[in-house]
């Protein structure tokens, strides 16, 4: 008598081949699937309207020499009193600004992570900057680095980040075409729309159970 084992093989050896199912819509397809999509109009506008949508909060910044006037009063709005930044060096000017205000206490991922876990978790807000924003869905594209590790967007109960509106981009498709990921594929790249939010438990929505419950995002010009 033939083993499971046989038996299992026998069938499988004696099932049809299923063909493989192949979709390969033509150009004309591709054009009137794009012809009937809603415009997304002003691509910063719509960044604004759908990360409001999901909770998050945008303020736009006149220049990266600005970014410090704008983000100091909203984190002291927020009752933020300690931040922890990287080593971007856009972020410096912040910093130094952050830094000299009596109002925060400043840390700086300047250590391993293993060694600065504690300062990550216990911080009010941690801040990054951003590859990409996508207008279409109110995202943003974050690749961390040795530089701005994830925790920074992920501990901290405040997640302040920061993007140029150049980096504006209409829709995920856009953000794919214009990197070099297919050569290029980064570890972690990360995909942020809104504050952390879960329903799983008796369909209540609780907020930060898996990051942060606030994002700031400052647009900058």
């Amino acid at each position: 008598m033939p083993s499971a084992r046989e038996r299992i093989l026998t069938r499988l050896r004696q099932a049809r081949a299923v063909e493989p199912l192949h979709v390969n819509p033509s150009r004309e397809d591709a054009a009137q699937w794009l012809a009937r999509q809603p415009p997304l109009g002003e691509l910063a506008g719509r960044f604004a309207a759908e990360q409001r949508a999901t909770g998050g909060e945008v303020r736009r910044v006149a220049g990266w020499p600005a970014l410090p006037d704008v983000v100091l009063p909203w984190l002291a709005e927020s009752h933020v009193v300690s931040v922890v930044a990287g080593r971007e060096p856009r972020l410096e000017p912040l910093c130094a600004r952050l830094a000299a205000d009596g109002r925060f206490a400043l840390r700086r991922y300047d250590r391993p992570v293993e060694q600065q876990r504690a300062d990550l978790f216990s911080s009010d807000c941690g801040v990054t900057t951003c590859r990409a924003a996508i207008a279409e869905t109110g995202s943003l594209a974050i690749v961390p680095t040795p530089e701005e590790p994830r925790l920074l967007s992920l501990a901290p109960e405040v997640h302040l980040a920061v993007v140029e509106a150049a980096r504006l981009v209409p829709t995920l498709a856009d953000f794919i075409a214009a990197g070099s990921y297919q050569q290029d594929v980064p570890s972690n790249l990360v995909f942020v729309s809104g504050a952390s939010r879960t329903a799983d438990i008796e369909l209540v929505l609780a907020m930060g159970v898996h990051g942060p419950k606030r994002l700031l995002v400052a647009l900058v010009d």
